[in-house]
Formats: structure tokens, C-alpha cells, sequence
């Protein structure tokens, strides 16, 4: 007995699913975070791995040029199709591990490092070093090539 697979029924996958997304990979707490779906401010735009910060309206905004520790990683970016219908994003919410590409790669890090977020003026709303008494919203657990992981810690304070 021979089987076919009708064509017609078949959708193609684009993406490959065997490679690690590594623009944010929950490793320890995703049971425990919550996932909040959140309006978008006019014109914002997030990628699934940056960090937005909630305008006076609570809605999900680009962070401004302070350091900030009132920020919050947006799992489910724009560029999903759940998203553009509904207009909010998915942010996480709670402790959590987590390895991410999306991280400043103009420092240096170390373990311990304490994390912030702030417009670094390139565009993304992405983690970088903390300087010393910034708020944070966490620190480095392992210094990976081309990738970090973290432990976010809402409220953190850089020493």
C-alpha cells in the first residue's frame, strides 16, 4: 500500500523550528511569570526580546534615556499576526532565568553585572550595563558568545 500527502493540504513552514530563538529564551520560572497582554503606545513597535516601559496610560512605550528598572520584556512582538489584530503585545511579568541576544555589546560583562534598560539611541530598547546606584532590571548569570543570561530582578539597583 502506498500513501500520498496532498500538496494542496500541506502549509510550508517558514521558520526553522530546530534553531534556538534566542532573542528571549525563558530557562527557570516561565510557570511562575505572568503573561500579560498589554496595548501598544501610538507608533510603538516592539521585537519579540526588548524592553518597553508603561506610559502614563499603561500602555507599553519605548523607554527614554534614563535607566530604568520599571521595564518589562515583551515576549510576543509586533511582527506576529495575534498582535496586529488585537494591538497589544505579550510582556512578561515576575522573577524569571532567561537567555537573550538582544543585550548592548558595547561592555564588557561579568557575573553579577547588574542590567538595565534605556534608549541607547540605536533603535532597540534593549539590556545594557548598569552603572554604579542605576536602577536595573537585573544581573548577568553567564556570559555566553553572542548571548546572556539573566536573572530578572524588577527593581534592582546597581552598588
Amino acid at each position: 500500500m502506498v500513501m500520498a500527502i496532498n500538496e494542496a493540504r500541506t502549509a510550508p513552514i517558514t521558520e526553522d523550528l530546530t534553531t534556538e530563538d534566542l532573542s528571549i529564551s525563558v530557562i527557570r520560572g516561565l510557570e511562575s511569570v505572568f503573561r500579560k497582554d498589554i496595548e501598544l503606545a501610538a507608533g510603538a513597535t516592539f521585537a519579540k526580546g526588548e524592553w518597553g516601559v508603561l506610559d502614563t496610560e499603561g500602555k507599553l512605550a519605548r523607554p527614554g534615556a534614563s535607566a530604568t528598572a520599571d521595564a518589562f520584556v515583551v515576549f510576543n512582538g509586533t511582527d506576529r499576526f495575534d498582535v496586529k489584530a488585537t494591538g497589544k503585545v505579550t510582556i512578561l511579568m515576575g522573577s524569571f532565568v532567561a537567555k537573550t541576544s538582544k543585550y548592548d555589546a558595547g561592555p564588557s560583562y561579568a557575573v553579577n553585572d547588574y542590567l538595565t534598560v534605556r534608549n541607547l539611541g540605536g533603535g532597540e530598547a534593549i539590556l545594557t550595563k548598569a552603572a554604579s546606584g542605576e536602577p536595573g532590571v537585573g544581573r548577568v548569570l553567564e556570559v555566553g558568545n553572542g548571548y546572556l543570561v539573566f536573572e530578572y530582578i524588577p527593581a534592582a539597583v546597581a552598588p
